[in-house]
C-alpha cells in the first residue's frame, strides 16, 4: 500500500450545488479507469474533484497538485510526494509510482494537468497499463485525448448559481436582503461560472446589488461556450479580475502582481519577501487571493495568477520580482541549513511549506541563466531536505540542471550533485562527483566542501573497499574539524566506524563512534543518532554482547523510524534479528522483521532490500536450517555483487544446505562466501564460511590436514578480533577434528571451553553447531570414562576464550617441533611462506589466512628466526627449494 496521501484542497467555504455533476463523477470512477473533468478555468473542476475525494475517502490513492509544477519532469516525482510515497534508490521515478500502486486498489486525482497534456497522458497510460486496479480522476482544459479516457464536461452553474451567489454574499455581508432576481440576473451575467459568481459576491461588502448588476454588465466580457483549446488562459474572467484589480489600492495591485510569480500555496512570508510588504488582507477581502485556515497559507486561484501575471509584464516589473523570489529563496535555504543539518523536523517542514515558491526560483534561474550562482546556492542548501524528505531524484534533477547552466559550477553544487547521486543509487557517479568536488575543493582551499566531498567517496568505498574507505575518511574528519562542520565531523567518524565493522573490527569502529558522540550530543541530529545506535548494535552482536546489540538495535529502530529513514533502520535491525537468534529468541527476531515490513514498504533505501533478504535468511536458518536453502538462496541473489552481503548470504545458505544433507553444495557456498569476504576482509563472514566448509568436509569424509588448518585459521582470526560468537563455534569444529583424529580428550576440553563462552555471552549453540555436536558429544561420551569426561570438562570449563584458542593451537598435530628449521615451522607460518612466496603482501596474506596484518607480520618475525633469514626474497627462494 501507498503511504498517507497528502491533504486535500482545503474547503475555504461551502459547497453549493454540483450534485448532479457529483453523482457523475462517482458513477464513472466507478464504472471506468480514466475519467477527465474538462471545462474552462473558474468552472469549478478542482472543487468538484476535491468534493468527489472528501466523500470517499478509502478510495483516494493520492490528490496530486500540479498547477504549480514547472518542469514535467517532476511529474512522477509530485505523485510519489502526493501518494506518500518515497523514492527508491537506483529505481526510476516512473518505475516507483507503477510498482508501488500496482494491485492497488483506489483512484489517483492529477489536478490541472492541461500545462502539461502530453506528459500526463503519457504518464497515465504507463500507470493504467501497469497497475490493473487503479483509476485516475483527471482536472484539465483540455482532454488528454489517451485510449480509454472518458470525458465529463463541467460548464457553468445553472439553477444553483444564484444560490451560490448569495450564499457567498452572505458571507461578506449578513444583512444583505434575498433579491434571487438580481442573483439570477448576475450568474447569467458570469455565465454561471463558479469563480465569476464568486467574485461577483466579494462586491456586495460595498455595493448593492443593481451597481453589482450594472457593472459586470457593462465590464465583464466572456465568451461563452467557448472551447478553452488554443485559446488564452482565463481570457473569459479578464474582465470580471480587472475590475477587482482596478478597485484595490495601488500598493494591493503592486503585491498582486508580484504575488503571482509564486504557484501554489504560500506562506506570508514569502508574500512579503516578493511583494516587498504583505499587503494580504485586502486582498482575501477582494477574493483576488485565498487564505487556507488548515494550514495558514494562501493561494492564487490559476486565472488571477495569470491577469496578475500580465499585468506584472506589462508594468515591467517581472525581472525584478523573479530576482526578489531568488533573494528570499536564497535567505530561505541559508537560514534553514543549520537546521537541516541537524534534521530538525520543524525546520523542514518550514521548507516544505514554501516548496512550489523554491521551485519557481530555481526555474526561473535556469530558464534566464541569471543568478545562476545564487541558484546554485539555493540547491546546496537544501540538499540535506530532500534527502530527509526521501526525494533525491528531485533534489539531484535541479542540481543537475543549475550545474548545466553554470559555465563554472561551485564545488559545493559538485558536492550537492555527489551526495544525491549516491543517495538515489547510483554509487558510481556519486564517487566520481565526490572525487571531483574533493579535487576543487583543495584547489580552492575550502576544507568543510573537501571534507564532506571525502565523506561521500568514502561511504561509496565501504562495501566495496573498505580498507581504502578508511584512508579517504581519516582525512575527512581532519577536514570537518579543521572546518568546525558539526554534521561532516559526525558523518565521517560514523562512516568510518562502518569501514572497521565491515573489516569486523569492533574494537576500533567503538572508539570512532565514541569520539563522534560529544558532536552527536551537540547536533541532535536524530538520523545521526540512528546510526550511531546501529553501528554500536553491529558492534556488540559481533563480540558476542548481545543484550546491548538489542537495545541499542531496538534504539536505532525508534530513531530511525521517527524520521522515516530506512537505511539506518535496517542496519540497526540487522543486529538485532542476530542477536535474538543467538539468544535463542528466534520468534522474536521473526516478529521484529514483520513488524517492520510496512516501514520498509514504504521507505525503499539504498541496499535495504539486499540486507532485509539476509535478515530473512538469518531467521530462516536460526529456526530451521534444513528449510532454509530458499531463503538464503534468495538471499545471495539479492546481494548480487553487493560482497558484504554476498559473503554474509553464502555463509547462511552454505548452512542450510549442510542441513539439508547437500554438503558438496555447502562446501561450494562456503568457498563462493570466502571469496567474496576476502578481498574487503569481512572476517566474521569469513569465519563462519570458512567453520561450514570444515563441516561440510567432515560429513563428505574428506576433512584432512587442509580441513584442519582452515579450521585453526578461523580461530586464530576469531580470537583474535575477539568474534566471541565465532570462536565459540570454532572451539566446537576444532573439537569435532579432534575427535576425528582420536584425541577425545582435547575434544571434551574444547567443547566446555565453548559452552563456558556461550555463557557467558547468555547464547545457545548456532544453527551450525546444532548439526554436529550431539553426534560429537555422544562419541567423546562413549570413548571416555565418566571420570575422564568430568575431568575434561572442568579444565576447558576454565578456559577463557583467548586461552581455550591458544591452548587449541598447542594441541593440533605433533606438539614436539624442533626450535629452529623449516620442521620447526607451525603449520599456519607454512602458509604464510607459500604466501610469501606467491608475491602477497601482509596485508592480502591476512585476507588469505583470516588473520591481521599484525598477526602476519609476528609469523614472519617468527619464521625469519627459525630458519636464520633476513628477507623475504630470501624466503622465497627457501620455499621454491623445499617446494621442488
Amino acid at each position: 500500500m501507498a503511504g498517507a496521501p497528502t491533504v486535500l484542497p482545503g474547503p475555504v467555504s461551502s459547497f453549493v450545488g454540483r450534485r448532479r455533476e457529483l453523482a457523475a463523477v462517482a458513477g464513472l470512477v466507478a464504472r471506468q479507469r480514466l475519467v477527465s473533468l474538462v471545462g474552462p478555468g473558474g468552472c469549478g473542476k478542482t472543487r468538484l474533484a476535491a468534493e468527489w475525494a472528501r466523500s470517499q475517502p478509502a478510495e483516494l490513492v493520492g490528490f496530486v497538485e500540479l498547477a504549480s509544477l514547472p518542469d514535467a519532469a517532476l511529474l512522477p516525482v509530485a505523485v510519489l510526494v502526493a501518494c506518500g510515497i518515497r523514492e527508491e534508490p537506483g529505481t526510476d521515478a516512473v518505475d516507483r509510482v507503477a510498482s508501488r500502486l500496482a494491485g492497488e486498489p483506489g483512484v489517483l486525482v492529477l489536478d490541472t494537468c492541461e500545462h502539461l497534456r502530453d506528459e500526463v497522458a503519457a504518464f497515465v497510460d504507463v500507470l493504467l497499463r501497469r497497475c490493473a486496479r487503479l483509476r485516475i480522476l483527471v482536472t484539465s482544459r483540455v482532454s488528454l485525448g489517451t485510449a480509454g479516457e472518458t470525458v465529463l464536461p463541467v460548464g457553468g452553474l445553472s439553477s444553483d448559481g444564484p444560490q451560490l451567489f448569495l450564499d457567498r454574499a452572505r458571507a461578506v455581508q449578513p444583512d444583505l436582503a434575498p433579491d434571487v432576481g438580481s442573483a439570477r440576473r448576475i450568474c447569467e451575467l458570469a455565465d454561471g461560472l463558479p469563480l465569476a459568481i464568486e467574485l461577483a459576491a466579494a462586491k456586495t461588502r460595498a455595493l448593492p446589488l443593481t451597481h453589482i448588476e450594472a457593472g459586470m454588465a457593462d465590464r465583464l466580457r466572456f465568451l461563452a461556450r467557448t472551447s478553452p483549446v488554443g485559446e488564452p488562459r482565463h481570457r473569459s474572467m479578464e474582465a470580471c479580475i480587472g475590475w477587482s484589480y482596478r478597485l484595490a489600492e495601488p500598493r494591493s495591485r503592486r503585491a498582486l502582481r508580484a504575488l503571482s510569480v509564486l504557484p501554489g500555496r504560500f506562506t506570508v512570508e514569502a508574500a512579503a519577501a516578493v511583494a516587498g510588504e504583505p499587503a494580504l488582507e485586502p486582498l482575501v477581502d477582494q477574493s483576488l487571493v485565498t487564505f487556507h485556515a488548515d494550514d495558514g497559507r494562501y493561494v492564487l486561484l490559476d486565472m488571477v495568477r495569470e491577469f496578475a501575471a500580465g499585468e506584472l509584464s506589462a508594468a515591467g516589473e517581472a525581472e525584478a520580482v523573479a530576482l526578489r523570489l531568488l533573494g528570499w529563496a536564497d535567505e530561505l535555504a541559508r537560514s534553514a541549513a543549520p537546521g537541516l543539518d541537524r534534521a530538525d523536523p520543524a525546520t523542514v517542514r518550514r521548507v516544505e511549506r514554501d516548496d512550489a515558491g523554491v521551485r519557481a526560483a530555481l526555474e526561473y534561474a535556469v530558464r534566464s541563466r541569471k543568478a545562476l550562482d545564487v541558484a546554485a546556492a539555493i540547491v546546496v542548501g537544501l540538499t540535506f531536505y530532500w534527502s530527509l524528505r526521501g526525494r533525491c531524484g528531485e533534489g539531484l534533477l535541479w542540481a543537475r540542471r543549475v550545474a548545466a547552466a553554470t559555465a563554472s559550477p561551485p564545488c559545493g553544487l559538485t558536492w550537492a550533485m555527489a551526495f544525491l547521486a549516491s543517495y538515489t543509487g547510483d554509487v558510481v557517479e556519486g564517487s566520481r562527483l565526490g572525487a571531483a568536488a574533493a579535487a576543487e575543493a583543495a584547489a580552492a582551499g575550502d576544507d568543510r566542501v573537501r571534507g564532506r566531498a571525502l565523506v561521500v567517496v568514502g561511504m561509496d568505498a565501504i562495501f566495496s573497499r573498505p580498507a581504502h574507505a578508511q584512508v579517504v575518511l581519516t582525512e575527512a574528519v581532519d577536514r570537518t574539524d579543521r572546518a568546525c562542520d558539526g554534521w561532516g565531523s559526525v558523518e565521517a567518524r560514523q562512516a568510518l566506524a562502518y569501514a572497521f565493522l565491515v573489516r569486523s573490527d569492533h574494537r576500533a569502529a567503538l572508539a570512532h563512534l565514541d569520539a563522534a558522540v560529544p558532536v552527536l550530543t551537540e547536533l541532535g541530529h536524530a538520523q545521526l543518532r540512528a546510526w550511531d545506535a546501529a553501528g554500536r548494535a553491529e558492534a556488540a552482536v559481533l563480540a558476542g554482547r548481545f543484550s546491548v546489540a538489542e537495545s541499542e538495535g531496538r534504539r536505532g529502530l525508534a530513531l530511525a523510524g521517527a524520521v522515516g529513514e530506512p537505511v539506518s533502520a535496517v542496519y540497526a535491525l540487522r543486529p538485532l534479528a542476530k542477536a535474538l537468534c543467538q539468544q535463542g529468541r528466534v520468534a522474536d527476531a521473526a516478529a521484529e522483521l514483520a513488524a517492520a515490513a510496512s516501514f520498509f514498504a514504504a521507505h525503499p533505501g539504498l541496499g535495504v532490500g539486499e540486507e532485509l533478504a539476509v535478515c530473512a535468511a538469518t531467521v530462516a536458518v536460526w529456526r530451521d536450517p534444513a528449510t532454509a536453502t530458499p531463503a538464503a538462496e534468495e538471499a545471495v541473489r539479492a546481494a548480487g555483487e553487493v560482497a558484504g552481503q554476498a559473503s554474509e548470504a553464502g555463509a547462511l545458505l552454505a548452512i542450510a544446505r549442510l542441513a539439508a544433507g547437500d554438503p558438496d553444495g555447502a562446501c561450494a557456498a562456503a568457498a563462493a562466501a570466502v571469496r567474496c569476504a576476502e578481498p574487503i576482509e569481512a572476517r566474521e563472514s569469513a569465519c563462519t564460511a570458512g567453520l561450514a566448509w570444515c563441516a561440510a568436509e567432515r560429513m563428505l569424509g574428506t576433512a584432512g590436514a587442509g580441513t584442519v588448518g582452515r579450521a585453526h585459521r578461523v580461530l586464530a582470526a576469531a580470537a583474535d578480533l575477539a568474534l566471541l560468537p565465532q570462536v565459540a563455534d570454532a572451539l566446537d569444529v576444532v573439537a569435532g577434528l579432534a575427535l576425528d583424529q582420536g584425541r577425545p580428550a582435547v575434544a571434551a576440553r574444547l567443547h566446555a571451553a565453548a559452552a563456558r563462552t556461550r555463557a557467558e555471552m547468555g547464547s545457545r549453540p548456532s544453527a551450525l553447531v546444532d548439526l554436529f555436536r550431539p553426534a560429537d558429544d555422544r562419541a567423546v561420551a562413549a570413548r571416555l570414562d565418566a571420570e575422564q569426561l568430568a575431568a575434561a570438562g572442568r579444565e576447558g570449563a576454565r578456559l577463557t576464550a583467548a586461552r581455550a584458542a591458544a591452548y587449541a593451537a598447542r594441541s593440533r598435530g605433533r606438539r614436539a617441533r624442533p626450535r629452529s628449521g623449516w620442521e620447526s615451522l607451525t603449520p599456519t607460518e607454512r602458509d604464510v611462506v607459500a604466501l610469501v612466496a606467491r608475491g602477497l603482501g601482509n596485508q592480502a596474506i591476512g585476507a588469505q589466512l583470516l588473520i591481521t596484518e599484525g598477526t602476519v607480520r609476528t609469523h614472519l618475525r617468527s619464521v625469519f628466526g627459525k630458519l636464520g633469514l633476513r628477507s623475504r626474497t630470501e624466503l622465497a627462494a627457501e620455499f621454491a627449494r623445499r617446494d621442488r
